[in-house]
């Protein structure tokens, strides 16, 4: 009994802390404002999918909204849309994530490390700017695939980027398949050898004992892998918007987009939308965190010893392959986006005089750009000195207090990320346009900079909460027992200790907050949009070549800024050696 009651409570940070009124009434508001911005949006979405009526006048308690969407085949086409683009993906994403990671983390594969670190990049790469690359791929009529299929086969091409299949393959170089190797590269390195040598002593080959003995191992860790892609598969908008419009695919998130976008805006089926969304999400996030909790397996043991499997013959033509796909996935939807900047139609490779500086100057001279460029900066910032500051705070009084409410700002902190940007970007508008002391934010920089660290909550309060409990309590209860007050011991012991991984936050925090897009769709004003918007509005006018302008530049304030933070120290992605 006492040692269970020991283990119930925190790391032993210093039993000094804070006084309790001090730490009762910071935590108090820091639950509330968390509860405020995640909770409470969802709740106002329930209430307000049964106001019926045109936004901005009388409305009344009805289900019409219900009536009208739930009619809708519309709705129904776009909900089985988002469910069958997610299965594809997952379901493609997940065996060749599985595969790579484990030849990442488990074969003498040459250099792996940098291999790695290639798809870790992958994943910060915007997804706008890749799409526009892989657009002079595979475009029906100008792509670079179709156009060497009609020289070598004389025939038309096969390819469309702006089809179904198109969207799952931009997907899945985009985010799905560059997400699970870096998630589960590390489960698959953790995995004690000996497991290996038994199986390969018994006579099984390399494949049997991939099969039968390495993942039934690490199942637990594919299956909340799988469940975390599901539910940030349903988040998915800015690709489907996109590519979708040409062959007429709406999923629930750009369906929701275009309802609230009407004249007149049409936020009653939009709120129904997300509340059906929510309600298919729900059971999956339960799952999975019940999953998460119980299958836990320990894969390191005093016993364990890392063991790379060798190749053999093999070793280089998996190289190849390795390497081919981290090129694909990064630097030929670069190249391609930084080509088109300089062209004047893109994609357009066979036209006469197809070079040109005209887009750059067009761009560089709109004071739409500068704006935008101003605002991408500014909210980028301020985002990453939110996370820094609140979250950094917000993780010390989960670890290091006895906050009575830490585990409930813990469930808090975690939520943000299980709910897709446009359903609370939705909820957020009728936070701020319908509570009287939130309303003058609205139309301001200052809501896209909450809803983009809210969008970024989660991680980079995992990432603070590892280092703190990796930290020992040893120099906080010295300052203390020298009569150093709390908040003394905080700024000058604490926060230094930190540093490093505030400056990680804070780079995180950073490049998300420059490539958010469907978090800030519905927020964003003429005069507050960022660079992701005003591209995200280029596209889908089919001005591709300025759009493409605006993507070097996000290109620079995402992947730019993480590694400058990479070549400085930083520890953002995985180890090299």
């Amino acid at each position: 009994m006492v040692s269970a009651r020991a283990e119930a409570q925190p790391a032993p940070a210093a039993q000094w802390r804070a006084s309790i009124s001090t730490v009762a009434v910071l935590g108090t508001l820091a639950l509330g404002a968390i509860a405020l911005l995640v909770i409470y949006p969802v709740l106002i979405l329930v209430a307000n999918s049964f106001q019926v009526g045109t936004f901005g006048q009388a409305t009344h308690l009805g289900l019409d909204n219900w009536s009208t969407a739930l009619s809708s085949p519309r709705v129904w086409n776009a909900l089985q849309n988002t469910v069958t683009l997610s299965i594809a993906r997952q379901a493609i994403g997940l065996v060749v994530g599985v595969l790579v990671a484990w030849l990442l983390a488990r074969t003498d594969l040459p250099g792996k490390y940098w291999l790695e670190f290639g798809f870790w990049v992958a994943v910060f790469l915007p997804t706008l700017t890749v799409t526009l690359g892989w657009i002079m791929v595979f475009d029906s009529f100008n792509g670079l695939a179709n156009q060497l299929w009609q020289w070598l086969f004389q025939v038309k091409g096969p390819f469309n980027i702006f089809s179904w299949w198109g969207i799952v393959w931009v997907h899945l170089v985009t985010g799905t398949i560059p997400l699970k190797v870096m998630l589960l590269t590390p489960a698959f390195r953790n995995m004690d050898a000996t497991l290996e040598e038994a199986s390969h002593a018994a006579g099984a080959g390399l494949w049997t004992t991939f099969r039968r003995v390495i993942v039934p191992v690490v199942t637990p860790t594919v299956l909340v892998v799988l469940l975390l892609g599901t539910i940030r598969s349903f988040e998915a908008f800015e690709i489907e918007l996109v590519l979708g419009y040409e062959a007429n695919i709406d999923v629930y998130s750009t369906l929701i987009y275009r309802q609230a976008t009407s004249s007149p805006p049409q936020y009653g089926v939009a709120t129904v939308l997300s509340i059906l969304i929510l309600a298919i999400l729900l059971p999956i996030i339960v799952w999975q965190q019940r999953y998460s909790a119980r299958h836990a397996v320990a894969t390191i043991t005093s016993k364990y010893r890392n063991q790379p499997r060798r190749l053999r013959t093999w070793r280089w033509p998996v190289f190849g392959v390795i390497s081919g796909m981290v090129l694909i996935m990064t630097a030929l939807p670069v190249v391609l986006v930084v080509l088109g900047t300089f062209m004047s139609v893109f994609g357009m490779f066979n036209v006469r005089d197809p070079w040109t500086l005209k887009s750059w100057q067009t761009v560089l001279h709109d004071v739409n750009f500068l704006n935008a460029l101003w605002n991408s900066v500014v909210i980028a910032a301020a985002t990453a000195l939110v996370a820094m500051s609140a979250f950094g705070f917000i993780a010390y009084l989960i670890v290091r207090t006895r906050f009575a409410g830490r585990s409930a700002l813990d469930f808090l902190v975690w939520l943000p990320s299980t709910l897709p940007g446009i359903v609370m970007g939705l909820g957020y508008l009728y936070l701020f346009l319908g509570t009287p002391f939130l309303r003058p934010i609205y139309g301001t920089a200052a809501i896209l900079v909450i809803v983009a660290a809210l969008g970024s909550i989660t991680l980079t309060t995992q990432v603070l909460k590892t280092n703190l409990r990796q930290l020992g309590a040893e120099l906080e209860e010295a300052s203390a027992a020298s009569g150093a007050s709390w908040w003394h011991t905080l700024r000058h012991v604490v926060v230094p200790l930190m540093a490093p991984s505030l400056a990680v936050v804070g780079v995180l925090a950073f490049s998300a907050a420059a490539r958010a897009t469907s978090q800030v769709a519905l927020l964003a004003t003429h005069t507050t949009q960022p660079l992701s918007i005003l591209q995200l509005n280029l596209l889908t006018d089919n001005n591709f070549e300025a759009a493409s302008v605006i993507g070097v530049f996000i290109l620079v304030l995402t992947v730019g800024v993480a590694i400058v933070a990479r070549l400085l120290g930083l520890r953002l992605g995985p180890e090299m050696s």
